[in-house]
């Protein structure tokens, strides 16, 4: 009895081993397969073409604010390139190691660690390919922005030229003022675009589209601003200087004695203030 029991035992036994070695077998295979993954991952961002677009931005010969942003991307690729692969492959190493010797929660660890690498390395060549591509194609996205901008300045200066009596004595303002910081504006933008900085010049074009778009405001509302000055309360005032006379011509008896001095006054305020303001709104805050 006593020795078919201990049968029974070594059967069991031999058979919880044989099971035992089959789950780490099996676990062994997962987590090469894993591995092996991984390294594929690793390999394709490693063979990706990041070099070859490093070097078409440098050979761009860019200077200035794009120079610094190249140079801040560049060193970057080089940071992932000599350091995070390196990790990686240590990594890839160690994780073998232990699955081999059927250490297979640190194993599973360091697939843990490896998997969350390889994604932040993926998020992080994409951005500095993004990057790359952005300052590669700036100068391009510049001519095709500065032609619409250009159009809105021809469109606003020919608004102003077909009906010019509109704007009275703010005319000269706009032109001296306004015309010259929109030309000053596109003649910055042309030389930085083509001298090799795109991203100053992009932002020199923001600035010229900002301020067309609040000198087309101001251009606007000059015309109605002009009349109210110039013929709107003019007239109410010689309505105000006839309504007088009326009364006057009618014996009316006012009590102030000083109303045609008055009067004088009022229109030479009005002129003075006319004159102003009319040159103040052609100066704009643009």
């Amino acid at each position: 009895m006593s020795d078919n029991l201990l049968i029974i035992t070594i059967i069991a036994i031999a058979a919880l081993l044989i099971i035992a070695y089959v789950v780490a077998i099996l676990l062994r295979k997962r987590n090469e397969k894993k591995l092996a993954v991984l390294e594929e991952r690793k390999e394709e961002l490693y063979n990706l073409p990041v070099n070859d677009e490093v070097e078409a931005v440098k050979n761009m010969h860019l200077i200035g604010q794009s120079q610094i942003a190249f140079r801040e991307w560049n060193q970057k690729w080089v940071d992932l390139s000599l350091n995070s692969f390196a990790d990686i492959e240590n990594n890839l190493f160690e994780a073998e190691c232990y699955n081999n010797s059927f250490r297979f929660l640190k194993a599973q660890h360091k697939i843990d660690q490896i998997e969350s690498q390889i994604t932040l390395i993926e998020e992080d060549i994409a951005s500095i390919r993004n990057a790359l591509a952005d300052l590669e194609k700036q100068e391009s996205k510049n001519s095709g922005r500065v032609l619409h901008a250009l159009d809105l300045f021809e469109s606003l200066q020919k608004t102003v030229a077909e009906d010019s009596e509109r704007y009275g004595q703010s005319l000269p303002e706009i032109e001296k003022n306004n015309w010259r910081t929109s030309n000053q504006n596109f003649s910055q933008f042309v030389t930085l675009n083509t001298s090799g900085d795109p991203v100053e010049a992009a932002g020199i074009l923001d600035n010229a589209e900002n301020h067309i778009l609040a000198l087309t405001h101001i251009v606007e509302r000059i015309p109605a601003i002009v009349a109210k000055l110039t013929t709107e309360l003019p007239d109410q005032l010689e309505d105000l200087e006839a309504g007088y006379r009326k009364l006057l011509d009618a014996n009316y008896n006012f009590v102030e004695t000083d109303i045609e001095s008055r009067l004088q006054l009022l229109y030479e305020a009005l002129k003075k203030i006319t004159k102003k303001n009319i040159k103040k709104i052609g100066i704009g805050q643009c």
